[in-house]
């Protein structure tokens, strides 16, 4: 009896540890010493959703302004593909396209916006590869971008990112064939 006693015992306190372990230990976002003294979460959120909306109003240009100017530098680097990779053709079967913005403006009125996807059938040859890279380059700082965000190629597949202070990015890819993204940062209307 007192085996079984024991077990039940043991059986018991397995039980709670395992059930107390369910529980996380890591704070809420704002729980405990993260919490604004007196402020409700709804109250939070939308202080942080006005800040984030004054970051945008204070942005240069809106979504109006932009989005033209993103899509000559568009222009720009079709052309400057084009022309070191003669017989590339560019062509598109989808359409610009609106997102609400990603994390710290979600909770704004900010826009997303994808131009208009560009792809052709024609790859860039491996040869001309550093050749488009520098000029693609070129334009995007040119037009505020940063610099290369993400590089990298093998013997079959070669992509480039670029990122703008904003968040904007500039997509390129080569592999079987060539794809030319450009999606801009969150700006209001």
């Amino acid at each position: 009896m007192t085996r079984r006693r024991n077990a039940c015992t043991t059986a018991a306190i397995l039980a709670a540890v395992f059930l107390g372990g369910c529980m996380s230990n890591t704070p809420e976002p704002y729980e405990g010493e993260h919490r604004p003294r007196g402020k409700a979460d709804s109250e939070i959120v939308a202080e942080q959703t006005a800040m984030r909306f004054e970051e945008l109003k204070q942005r240069e240009g809106r979504q109006s302004t932009v989005e033209p100017a993103f899509e000559r530098m568009q222009e720009d680097i079709k052309a400057a593909i084009s022309a070191l990779v003669p017989g590339l053709e560019w062509s598109t079967t989808r359409t610009r396209s609106e997102s609400p913005c990603d994390e710290p403006y979600s909770n704004t009125p900010g826009l997303n916006v994808k131009l208009v996807p560009f792809s052709s059938d024609a790859p860039i040859p491996a040869d001309r590869w550093r050749a488009v890279l520098e000029a693609v380059n070129s334009i995007a700082v040119a037009n505020g971008f940063d610099g290369t965000d993400l590089n990298s190629e093998n013997a079959e597949r070669r992509q480039v990112s670029f990122r703008d202070p904003d968040g904007g990015r500039i997509l390129l890819g080569a592999g079987g064939r060539t794809a030319l993204m450009i999606t801009t940062g969150c700006y209001l209307r």
